[in-house]
């Protein structure tokens, strides 16, 4: 892995988000159901087909696994994971919240990762033991350790087997911490963390493209980000608990019921 591999994952970010923009408010939309309570729009496809396409050009031989469906075969242990348009409710709705993630996973952990929001012109990237970035400039967690001081991204999940799981969360968690939020972004809300607007996210039902450049970042910027219970974080893990720190992550972790149904 080099240095050019961040700046080249980056430049695919950018350029996908341009035609997302172009795409958002307008009739080309095309939003159409892809499940129960579950959306992808025309957005979304070009996006992807734009990400795997520049992916497959600048690294032959990576595996590719793209949410709506754009995989590539690895011939190596190297897999990069694409979501086009994190957030595609909000953006279907017209909220200016979504992202695209971007992350390269080397075996079971992500290794590299970008998070592009096309509203606000921010970049996060992260490469693992270089830190973590926003336009280039180094971040890091809030490093808020109490509870009492926390700023908690949450979800609700529409998946009926996370949604009680998730609403549980939510009565265990909401009376301990100053405050909680839900933006619609998984990708964007653990940018957030690291970033230090939040300082602590949990979500219960979400796949390695919506987590794994969130939770390098998380990482990189001095946050502990693992998956749900305690172990760190893998490919296969589909709930995540990240903080801006590891007392803050111990005190979280013991206010949810981690065994509660999360797949």
């Amino acid at each position: 892995m080099t240095g050019d591999e961040l700046a080249v994952a980056g430049e695919i970010a950018r350029e996908a988000a341009a035609l997302v923009i172009s795409y958002f408010d307008s009739d080309r939309l095309d939003a159409r159901a892809k499940g129960e309570r579950d959306l992808v729009t025309a957005a979304d496809t070009a996006s992807e087909a734009l990400i795997v396409r520049r992916l497959r050009e600048a690294f032959p031989g990576d595996g590719i696994v793209a949410e709506e469906g754009g995989d590539e075969p690895s011939t190596t242990h190297r897999v990069w994971y694409v979501d086009p348009v994190d957030g595609t409710l909000n953006y279907a709705r017209g909220v200016p919240l979504f992202s695209l993630s971007l992350s390269l996973f080397d075996g079971p952990v992500p290794v590299l990762g970008v998070v592009y929001d096309p509203m606000r012109q921010e970049l996060f990237a992260a490469r693992t033991g270089d830190g973590a970035t926003l336009n280039g400039k180094r971040i890091r967690t809030s490093g808020v350790e109490n509870l009492d001081q926390a700023l908690v991204h949450m979800t609700v999940d529409f998946h009926e087997e996370s949604l009680w799981a998730g609403i549980r969360d939510i009565a265990d968690v909401a009376p301990a911490v100053l405050r909680t939020r839900n933006i619609g972004s998984a990708a964007l809300a653990l940018a957030y963390v690291a970033a230090g607007r939040f300082d602590a996210m949990i979500h219960r039902y979400a796949s390695p493209w919506d987590y794994g450049a969130g939770v390098l970042l998380v990482q990189e910027a001095g946050g502990v980000a693992s998956a749900l219970g305690g172990p760190a974080y893998s490919v296969e893990d589909r709930a995540v608990l990240a903080a801006a720190t590891g007392r803050l992550h111990h005190g979280l972790t013991r206010l949810i019921d981690a065994t509660a149904h999360v797949e």
